[in-house]
């Protein structure tokens, strides 16, 4: 089986470590053009990276409907293409290989089917999420399902699901190649479907006007990035941990913060204070509370309010 690999992000990673370990050939790696950033500065994707450090065939192109980019997928004459963490692609590129094109996915479609499936079923409170493999049709994620895999969320954070998701996923590639090899049947994606559209910016402020567990699932939902942000006099500061106070004594209204023997920052919500372990100040180091609340002591004094702009 010969394939070639669609990607940017880390996301793809583990799945490309487990074909390059496998009898498949992967007969080149396509991702984005380096990103520069000033005068000197040149961003690769992982996908580049790790296709350098393993002397795969690497493809870079933005333009997905250049002819002689086209012409060239054809001429590596691939059984497949797999898609991870990319872009849409055409139906000239994904008809392209016999089998045709996988996509792996995060999310247990039909839920979700979008750009932003992880961080969306965090913010929606969801108790459990997973991944799914499909052949790429006309339409957004709406293809026949080849296989699908659960993981419970409990109280992890986008960071720690994306990881554990790419892992699962990188398995379930290989399990649906061969799915696809033995002509296994698909499965129509049926019930009701959701969207996941791309995170906007003001989405990660935090509204202190919302429920406790509403605001940490917007908080894990953008740990560790781009971080969920408030204001506290007039200074952004990201949170990126923390968790509902059950201490009946302390009654805050919302956003107003109180210190506990200097170590512990409680901040009010409609209901439950919130706890906070771990956050930045703009142009800061992310840090613990104990040694946030030492090193702001001008910031950070006793019923302030967080707010929003």
């Amino acid at each position: 089986m010969k394939i070639i690999f669609f990607g940017n992000t880390s996301f793809g990673l583990p799945t490309l470590e487990k074909l390059n370990k496998s009898e498949i050939k992967i007969m080149a790696a396509v991702t984005n053009n380096d990103l520069h950033k000033g005068r000197k500065k040149i961003i690769k994707t992982p996908v580049k990276s790790w296709a350098e450090q393993n002397s795969i065939k690497l493809i870079q192109q933005n333009n997905l409907n250049d002819i002689h980019f086209i012409e060239n997928l054809k001429s590596l004459n691939a059984d497949f293409f797999i898609v991870i963490a990319y872009k849409i692609l055409p139906q000239q590129i994904f008809s392209i290989p016999k089998y045709g094109t996988m996509n792996l996915h995060g999310s247990l479609l039909p839920k979700y089917r979008g750009a932003a499936p992880i961080q969306r079923s965090i913010l929606n409170g969801d108790k459990v999420t997973g991944v799914s493999t499909f052949i790429i049709d006309k339409n957004i994620d709406t293809g026949n399902v080849i296989l699908q895999s659960k993981l419970s969320i409990g109280d992890k954070n986008f960071g720690q699901i994306h990881t554990e998701l790419s892992k699962i996923g990188a398995s379930l590639v290989l399990n649906s190649i061969n799915h696809i090899i033995q002509k296994k049947p698909l499965i129509e994606q049926e019930g009701t479907y959701t969207y996941a559209p791309k995170i906007k910016k003001d989405e990660t402020q935090i509204n202190w006007h919302l429920s406790s567990t509403n605001i940490i699932n917007l908080i894990r939902a953008f740990s560790p990035t781009p971080g969920a942000f408030s204001y506290l006099n007039d200074k952004r500061v990201r949170i990126y941990e923390a968790k509902k106070s059950f201490d009946s004594e302390i009654i805050l209204s919302p956003g107003q913060i109180s210190i506990i023997n200097k170590k512990k920052l409680l901040i009010g919500s409609i209901d439950f204070p919130i706890e906070i372990n771990q956050l930045q100040l703009e142009g800061k180091n992310i840090m613990d509370t104990a040694s946030f609340i030492n090193g702001y002591k001008n910031i950070l004094i006793n019923e302030s309010i967080f707010k929003r702009r």
